[in-house]
């Protein structure tokens, strides 16, 4: 018999955790006022099946103790082993349609055969079908005398709120790390087996709060250990990740090394590790330092360790190569560290110009960092190129300085890196190179190249027509690595990036090819 089997809780006494729901039903069972119904819903390997299974004694017990089942009478026996045919356990995972439940109601009015009260156990009950779930309602809302249902999910969002709305619903919260190691250490005890310390704390942390997966991880790596469960033999056995090697990684990020974190990575590859178990052991390392780090400096760089962490997790579902998005998480932190240093804003950068000579009247100001406005005809069209200098044409002794632009995105910008000034078209055109470098994943960049941008100050706006592609976009992570893309693309900062839905088509991108008189005569 498996461990967990083995350990199984018998009686509310044996449960580990979950006090407020056991001491709710042990009252309830003691008053002799059960409900008819109850919802237990909670994360996988919590007890649900097992509070259950116990609270189906209670109805039938002949010995109940305190509200607690005795354990050892016929009732209690019969239910433990299976074979009370008045206790019924249902799998709505392969019994989910409306002719199971039919046969239910069936049989639920007939008279229980052997205990005085019949008992329905449905396991995984958000898989019933929409009809199942309606079979079942008018049963639960006017049950007979004898009957009672425990239902138990993992996923409460499923069951429709006409079946919640007739059940005493009980949540059942994951187990703390003490609770699971302590648990672990008594069956070790009963089992003989020999268990160091931070072994039993690795596989509860590995257990993620759930205790029949811990118990499960117990008896794999006592079965390759010869029930010598040591912390290496451990780290080996469920690719549990080194805290050295977690240490050093955070260490080589935090000091710009990109070579050391890729060294990490490369040493895990041919040690044939599970990158994806190495990337969620190393968010709970981050999480810890989070956590650690309150009021202190260092807590904004490692809340942007667990950004990119979180984003190479969710590529390497997808990614071709299975160590990449984790590269590249490591270059894009290093590389921000060891330039985030001696590089200041554009604003303390652009130099105060030094007073200098008066130009003569007949000079023509040397050009601007910025691109100055482009002329009107006599026509008055505009011309608007992405770098159209200001034509050379004398200017009075009154204005020495050439004029700012009033259509300037931004003040003191520094130069861009794509060569080209901050608007709708450029933005148009760099849409492909904008969706590359901000690692926008596939079936959200169709969405953005779909969209026609539109800038209006430090606003820069996406607009779609389609409500889908929106909803794929206008996301805080998709919309940060957007953000961050035109950043380095244009080199301009301290914009908004935002993704709305146009009434219809959005308004076609000015004009950016430079174009002649010619061209807007012959239109």
């Amino acid at each position: 018999m498996s461990l967990f089997l083995k350990y199984r809780p018998q009686t509310f006494s044996d449960l580990v955790g979950q006090e407020a729901v056991r001491r709710t039903l042990q009252n309830a069972l003691k008053a002799q006022k059960p409900s008819h119904a109850y919802l237990f819903t909670g994360s996988r390997g919590t007890g649900k099946t097992s509070t259950a299974r116990i609270f189906a004694k209670g109805l039938n017990c002949e010995n109940l103790q305190d509200g607690d089942p005795c354990g050892t009478c016929r009732f209690c026996t019969g239910t433990a082993d299976g074979t009370l045919i008045d206790v019924i356990e249902i799998d709505a995972a392969s019994n989910r349609g409306i002719d199971e439940i039919r046969d239910l109601r069936e049989k639920i009015n007939f008279a229980p055969n052997v205990a005085k009260r019949k008992v329905y156990i449905i396991d995984e009950v958000h898989m019933m079908t929409k009809e199942a779930f309606n079979a079942l309602l008018k049963t639960l809302e006017e049950p007979p005398d004898h009957a009672f249902f425990c239902l138990a999910t993992t996923e409460m969002h499923k069951v429709p709120e006409t079946i919640r709305s007739r059940c005493q619903t009980f949540s059942f919260q994951r187990f703390t790390l003490d609770q699971l190691t302590d648990r672990l250490a008594y069956i070790a005890e009963k089992e003989g087996i020999s268990a160091e310390a931070p072994a039993l704390d690795l596989i509860s942390r590995k257990a993620e709060g759930g205790l029949r997966d811990a118990i499960s991880l117990l008896e794999q790596v006592a079965a390759e250990t010869e029930n010598k469960v040591t912390q290496e033999d451990t780290q080996l056995s469920l690719g549990v990740s080194d805290t050295g090697t977690l240490i050093n990684l955070y260490d080589a990020l935090k000091n710009g090394d990109s070579q050391a974190g890729l060294n990490i990575l490369k040493h895990l590859s041919q040690n044939g590790s599970d990158f994806r178990s190495f990337g969620h052991d190393f968010l709970g390392y981050l999480r810890e330092q989070m956590l650690s780090q309150l009021g202190q400096a260092d807590l904004g760089f490692t809340l942007k360790c667990i950004e990119e962490f979180e984003v190479a997790l969710q590529r390497l579902k997808t990614s071709p190569i299975i160590e990449l998005p984790l590269e590249i998480a490591i270059i894009n932190l290093t590389q921000n560290t060891a330039v985030s240093a001696p590089v200041q804003s554009p604003a303390q950068t652009v130099a105060t110009p030094k007073p200098t000579v008066p130009p003569k009247p007949q000079a023509t100001p040397a050009p601007t960092v910025t691109p100055a406005a482009a002329p009107k005809t006599s026509d008055g069209f505009v011309f608007e190129g992405d770098t159209a200098p200001t034509p050379a044409a004398p200017i009075s002794p009154e204005a020495n300085a050439p004029a700012i632009p009033t259509n300037s995105v931004k003040e003191n910008t520094a130069p861009p890196a794509t060569g080209e000034s901050l608007n709708a078209g450029t933005l148009k055109r760099q849409m492909e190179n904008i969706a590359q470098k901000a690692g926008i994943a596939v079936f959200a960049k169709k969405s953005f190249l779909t969209t026609t941008p539109s800038v209006d100050g430090n606003l820069i706006t996406f607009n779609t027509g389609s409500e889908f592609h929106r909803e794929k976009l206008d996301q805080t992570e998709v919309k940060n690595s957007i953000n961050k893309a035109i950043a380095a693309l244009f080199g301009v900062e301290g914009f908004q990036v935002r993704i709305v839905k146009s009434g219809g088509s959005a308004p076609a991108a000015p004009v950016t090819e430079k174009a002649s008189v010619d061209d807007f005569l012959d239109f």
